[in-house]
């Protein structure tokens, strides 16, 4: 871990003093730079590479994106058709996202000629490609896909020419500055002791720099030392295969949330589950299979847990749900919820040995009631209630 972390602290400094400037000097003077083409409102770039994995927050970005169409430029535009196809083949509805990214490219002849072939905009070809292909119709796809190479090669040329030229424009700037020297040589005492004068300024200059590369060696050392007592301390919280709180969080966050509804009165449930069978998966399909069912299974527990909600992985395949504020009733609701979706989950998303099979869980759950004394005898309660899930066939909630 420190190797790596030494190792990424060094590159960081080199793209800071290397190469950062190189790409900041390329591009100046660019044409297809943003300040040549039509401005692009950055909620759509924001947007754009979300489209590409459409859920409920794309879907409102994009509604309150469309009440603001008719201030949009022709580029804009034409991010909202791609965005829109994406969400369209999302919904299965190829026909419609085709005609989208055709309605897309027929704006090239509206927009700057340079700013088509920018990536943003000619991935129209791509996502075309793809839904020919989809819908079997080949030599559509190979003509949108053609479209696309070339003009990405376009694209591809043009910085390149961009480049040659600047870098002739500084074999001659390089030469110059030798004919001056040669030239420099010849002049009489006064030029030399100007030149002398010169000589101290650049080392003036010189020793300026050296100065802001250690400041900047500084800066990286410390945003390096910052991050690996970040990182430490979130290793010291969470499990390292699932990121969930690990059983020392669980019982910080238990007992001061226990301590707070005994004092305030409110309501506390606690929810213990345990995979059924994981010894044989792990037996039958490795560990590696194993932890990616474990995967799973944390998954669809993020999908049906509350914000609120606290989840902890205590070891192996067993796990803890910590519910503030919630009664029996709907603690068991919520563990009847995580079972169905853990039930109906088709393993062969993850694991294609496994497609045969299905995994399930078995849920305790057990909330606060004036007996309980501490956060051990709560979750004691819902480990008796899991034991009894177990003993009465698994795959159920027990409270």
């Amino acid at each position: 871990m420190t190797n790596m972390l030494r190792l990424s602290g060094l590159l960081f400094t080199i793209l800071c003093l290397f190469i950062v400037p190189a790409w900041a000097e390329d591009l100046k003077g660019d044409p297809l730079s943003k300040d040549q083409i039509l401005p692009i409102d950055d909620r759509i770039n924001a947007l754009l590479p979300q489209s590409k994995t459409v859920d409920d927050n794309v879907r409102q970005i994009y509604q309150r994106l469309t009440k603001q169409n008719q201030t949009f430029n022709v580029a804009e535009n034409y991010l909202m058709l791609i965005i829109e196809a994406n969400i369209a083949t999302a919904d299965g509805e190829v026909d419609a996202a085709i005609s989208l990214l055709k309605q897309a490219l027929a704006l090239d002849e509206k927009m700057p000629s340079k700013q088509v072939y920018l990536p943003d905009f000619s991935q129209a070809h791509l996502l075309l490609s793809a839904a020919y292909a989809g819908q079997e119709r080949f030599q559509e796809a190979y003509d949108a896909k053609k479209a696309y190479i070339d003009k990405h090669y376009q694209y591809r040329e043009h910085l390149y020419l961009i480049r040659l030229a600047k870098l002739n424009e500084k074999y001659e700037t390089d030469l110059k500055f030798k004919q001056n020297e040669l030239l420099a040589k010849e002049q009489d005492v006064k030029e030399l002791k100007l030149k002398d004068v010169r000589s101290k300024q650049a080392m003036q200059q010189r020793n300026l720099v050296v100065l802001t590369l250690i400041a900047i060696i500084f800066l990286a050392l410390l945003f390096r030392q910052l991050r690996i007592r970040s990182i430490l301390k979130h290793l010291a919280k969470t499990d390292s295969l699932t990121g969930l709180a690990n059983r020392r969080t669980l019982f910080s966050v238990g007992e001061r949330l226990f301590t707070q509804a005994k004092n305030n009165q409110h309501a506390l449930a606690v929810m213990l589950l345990d995979i059924d069978y994981f010894k044989l998966i792990n037996d039958e399909y490795g560990h590696d299979v194993g932890d990616k069912v474990i995967m799973a299974v944390v998954e669809l527990g993020r999908e049906t847990l509350r914000a609120k909600d606290t989840f902890a992985r205590i070891g192996g395949e067993e796990f803890v749900v910590l519910l503030p504020y919630t009664q029996l009733k709907e603690a068991k609701a919520i563990a009847e919820r995580f079972r169905e979706k853990v039930q109906q989950f088709e393993l062969e998303q993850v694991a294609p040995q496994m497609a045969e099979r299905n995994v399930t869980i078995s849920i305790g759950v057990a909330e606060l009631t004036d007996k309980i004394n501490d956060f051990d005898d709560l979750l004691h309660q819902a480990d008796e209630a899991m034991y009894q899930a177990k003993e009465n066939g698994r795959n159920q909630v027990c409270i």
